[in-house]
């Protein structure tokens, strides 16, 4: 078996280390498995190109091995990095509290401004699932949904968990690494 890689990119204003993001590194890393998690670039004033470039140049290959998790802001960049670079046959997707096409963050608008081709996605993408939670007090779960219609993923809508961040007391994600592992032992 190859190597599975798994590459976590967070939000606006976080980085390799907040939220969820060591815990679930600790709990899936082993001998066959890398988890990948960046520090994205001006995360406090992220831009949009510097996100796609840094991801560029951080990943190179892609194979059915291949598992992207993205959180909130990550998950239009990673749609957009997918999109564009058009792998084929990649394991899993894992979109948490993500948005599309509209943000109620402001600042982040300039993310919004590329058409994505979803049916790349849907067609290169073999598991994809998008997690929210009904009281998201940053991004309402209606956007996550959106996003979910727009890549045909499974949707997966928790009673709670915020927007799963520090913030909140979210360090654990016993839901993701479940789901994960499901997607790796098929």
């Amino acid at each position: 078996m190859s190597t599975i890689n798994i590459y976590i990119i967070h939000g606006y204003t976080a980085n390799s280390t907040a939220n969820w993001f060591p815990d679930l590194k600790e709990n899936l890393e082993s001998e066959n498995i890398k988890v990948h998690i960046f520090d994205m670039p001006n995360s406090q004033a992220p831009i949009f190109e510097e996100w796609i470039e840094f991801l560029k140049k951080k990943i190179d290959t892609i194979h059915s091995n291949s598992i992207f998790i993205g959180h909130s802001l990550g998950c239009v960049t990673l749609l957009n990095f997918l999109e564009e670079k058009n792998y084929k046959n990649v394991n899993s997707l894992f979109l948490v509290s993500g948005f599309v096409e509209k943000t109620p963050i402001q600042k982040l608008s300039g993310f919004m401004e590329k058409t994505i081709d979803y049916s790349k996605v849907i067609n290169n993408v073999k598991n994809r699932f998008v997690i929210s939670a009904i009281d998201d007090d940053i991004i309402p779960y209606s956007y996550s949904e959106y996003l979910a219609k727009k890549i045909d993923a499974k949707f997966i809508l928790l009673k709670e968990g915020k927007h799963f961040i520090d913030r909140d007391g979210f360090y654990k994600f016993p839901l993701l690494i479940d789901l994960i592992n499901k997607t790796i032992e098929k």
